[in-house]
């Protein structure tokens, strides 16, 4: 039974870990500001720490003395309306709770360090690129987004000084409980969804299983150093997804969502949903990686069809 510890547990993709490390037999450690909540939401057997002050404060060392792996997922929401004091949150919560992960990481006896850290990262690395196919080595962009995942990357890959270090460029999570598809089903099953911004722009998907799957393989697999792109390897435009959406719940996905109307909603945040990145997998591939749910429309019925 190995120990694996675990920020950002309590969240879709943490939860989707947890789940995923207890059926083979691992022990998770969840790190959390708040250890009764965090119990009462994870699964039975995961053991919880806490962490009270992530930005401020180097992470346990009682936590992570002796783990085989941190996957670290730990971040404030992206999908909400950026006020500067938002956005200030957003990079604050990546970029130094990873400085004060890694900062913890050294301090630890070379034999007892973790031999691994899986940091998450995101496709908003690339910036908006239109239809262009991007893989690991494609240049950054230069977006608010962008900005915040390669400064968070930057201060993940501080601690190849002591481990080896996988970043998981995470594109859209298929899931239920969370994220943008949960947003986006209300409106699809009232049969008032539809394309947004004109539908061109890529939509990075993956299915949650394959995310949680891609981590582990990578604490397993060696050769998983540096950034990897978490996405389905079939990427589609916005327009494809929304009809494959509308043919699993059976209704129209006809009517079309203008940008103004978003950026009327959602102010500067509207740029993740109407722009996008081709982004594919070509380094998980490489590592003999296999999704379990390559497929837009076999994924989104998967989803759907759990209670």
């Amino acid at each position: 039974m190995a120990k694996i510890v675990v920020t950002g547990a309590t969240g879709t993709i943490g939860n989707a870990v947890c789940k995923h490390l207890l059926e083979r037999g691992d022990q998770p450690v969840a790190l959390s500001r708040d250890p009764a909540t965090a119990t009462s939401r994870l699964p039975q057997g995961v053991r919880v720490q806490a962490w009270p002050e992530p930005q401020a404060q180097t992470a346990p060392l009682d936590a992570l003395d002796g783990a085989q792996a941190v996957i670290h997922l730990l971040g404030e929401p992206i999908s909400q309306r950026w006020t500067e004091p938002v956005k200030q949150r957003i990079r604050d919560s990546r970029v130094l709770s990873t400085r004060m992960l890694t900062e913890a990481i050294g301090q630890l006896p070379g034999d007892r360090r973790p031999t691994v850290l899986i940091s998450q990262s995101a496709t908003g690395y690339y910036g908006p690129r239109g239809g262009e196919e991007l893989d690991e080595q494609a240049n950054p962009g230069d977006d608010f987004l962008a900005r915040v995942v390669r400064d968070w990357e930057q201060e993940a890959r501080r601690a190849e000084e002591h481990c080896r270090v996988a970043v998981m460029r995470t594109g859209v999570v298929l899931s239920r409980s969370g994220g943008a598809l949960a947003k986006m089903l209300p409106f699809f099953r009232a049969g008032i969804g539809g394309p947004v911004a004109g539908g061109r722009q890529y939509v990075p998907w993956v299915h949650i299983d394959d995310v949680a799957a891609a981590m582990v393989h990578c604490i397993e697999d060696d050769g998983a150093t540096g950034p990897l792109n978490v996405t389905a390897p079939h990427p589609v435009d916005n327009a494809e997804f929304s009809r494959a959406l509308g043919r699993v719940l059976h209704r129209p996905a006809l009517l079309p969502v203008p940008t103004l109307a978003l950026k009327l909603l959602y102010g500067e945040m509207s740029v993740i949903v109407t722009t996008g990145q081709r982004a594919v997998p070509r380094r998980l591939t490489e590592l003999g990686f296999r999704f379990a749910n390559p497929e837009i429309g076999a994924a989104l019925a998967q989803v759907l069809s759990r209670s």
